[in-house]
């Protein structure tokens, strides 16, 4: 397998550039590249001056032998200092001396085909990277610590156990299953099946945690959206004038709360327009009003939102700094919150009740959550062949009821890798950034 190269962090000027290589050559291109044919000791970081290009710069190398790697194979990491054009030149010279430029996500590829990582793992590495609030961050550590992996490997032998005592049976057909043993496998597939119900159930709390919440803010023009968007997300995002319908397209934001992302949609005001950039922006309020998980209606005392929607909504009133709060509450019996953007008045109870009206029961940070649409999918897959095997128990035969139970253990494995397709394995690893 070839030797790879790759820039491990990101490209521009700053303080250190990590340029890491993985494979059997690693070691000795390293020892051209410092003009040195010494032998390195394990895991410790020397100072050396590293030769390229007729340049030469002072870094630290390190070298991690197979297989105590992140890859399982020879490793090594050289810090330079930063800046695009030293790091891509000494990529280029360890080029030149055998090298070959990684793929996308091509070391933890490598790590989990060394059996480093298993592919949710590594999927929980990328989450992490991406992560953008506190719970993400969490969930993304608690899947490449392992978490999900233990919990898929359980059920896996639990039904390795059940398989290995139908198999055995199966070879002497004269054996009759006492009702015993009988019941004690319906037990355990009824129990498998529980516990997988419970986890996708459950996996609606870990798709918000990943995606967070989509929050539209519709009304008239003028009634003070964009002063809200930018209030909700302490920023700028929108430009607000007192001249209705400056807003013309979506504007976004978004902000932490609870350890969860709300992203904040601001849109043109809903009403008839003969202006055709005006109208694009309409429609494009209508599409963003259908795919929120929450809307905001904002009225102030002279435009009443009253845009119907089946999505849950709170009905905010805006410039109560100015209004009549009290000869406006008695048109309203839903939700209501009385708000001024303008002088930060009740922002943080908005987001309270936002929170309150999305998130259903407490998010447990040490909870393990499906945050994947593929982990989704594959526990769904398994738990559906489960349920086949229970309802057929009494009225087929076993080797029927053994092929059900095989495939829930080969879709359970697709979460970990262990009986994934190259096809799915390159889909996951090309999402990756070089040099990870």
């Amino acid at each position: 397998m070839e030797t790879i190269v790759a820039l491990a962090t990101p490209a521009g000027n700053s303080g250190v550039a990590v340029i890491r290589m993985s494979g059997e050559k690693s070691k000795s291109i390293l020892q051209k590249i410092i003009h040195e044919d010494i032998e390195f000791e394990p895991r410790k970081m020397y100072l050396k001056r590293v030769y390229f290009s007729g340049l030469e710069d002072t870094c630290l190398v390190v070298f991690f032998p197979h297989p105590n790697s992140y890859t399982g194979e020879d490793v090594v990491e050289i810090q330079s200092h930063g800046g695009y054009f030293i790091a891509q030149k000494i990529i280029d010279e360890l080029i030149r001396l055998g090298a070959t430029l990684a793929d996308r996500g091509e070391f933890s590829k490598r790590a989990f085909i060394n059996g480093k990582l298993s592919l949710d793992q590594a999927e929980g590495i990328m989450d992490l990277i991406n992560a953008e609030s506190e719970m993400q961050a969490k969930t993304g550590s608690s899947l490449m610590q392992g978490k999900l992996k233990n919990f898929i490997t359980n059920y896996q032998n639990k039904l390795t156990e059940i398989l290995a005592e139908i198999e055995a049976k199966l070879d002497y057909p004269e054996y009759e299953y006492t009702e015993n043993e009988t019941s004690n496998v319906l037990k355990t597939l009824q129990d498998i099946e529980a516990n997988l119900n419970l986890l996708i159930s459950e996996s609606t709390t870990g798709i918000i945690i990943k995606n967070g919440i989509k929050v539209a803010l519709i009304g008239s023009p003028n009634v003070g959206k964009s002063s809200l968007l930018n209030a909700l997300s302490k920023s700028n995002k929108a430009i607000v004038t007192s001249i209705a319908g400056t807003t013309r397209d979506v504007i976004e934001a978004e902000y932490e709360y609870n350890g969860i992302i709300f992203r904040l949609y601001d849109t043109a005001g809903i009403h008839e327009s003969q202006d055709e950039v005006e109208k694009i922006g309409i429609e494009r309020a209508k599409q963003i009003l259908n795919e929120a998980d929450i809307v905001l209606k904002i009225s102030d005392d002279k435009n009443l939102c009253t845009i119907k929607t089946p999505k849950p909504y709170i009905n905010v009133i805006n410039k109560s700094d100015i209004i009549d709060v009290d000869k406006i509450k008695k048109q309203f019996q839903d939700d209501t919150i009385f708000v001024s953007a303008k002088n930060n008045e009740n922002i943080d109870k908005l987001k309270q009740l936002i929170f309150d009206k999305t998130i259903h029961g407490e998010i447990n940070t040490n909870k393990l959550y499906l945050t994947n649409t593929r982990h989704i999918e594959c526990v769904k897959q398994a738990k559906n062949y489960i349920n086949n095997a229970i309802t057929q128990f009494n009225s087929t035969s076993m080797d029927i009821i053994s092929s059900e139970i095989k495939s829930a253990w080969l879709a359970l494995g697709e979460v970990t890798g262990e009986t994934n397709n190259e096809t799915i394995i390159d889909k996951i690893f090309s999402k990756f950034c070089l040099g990870k």
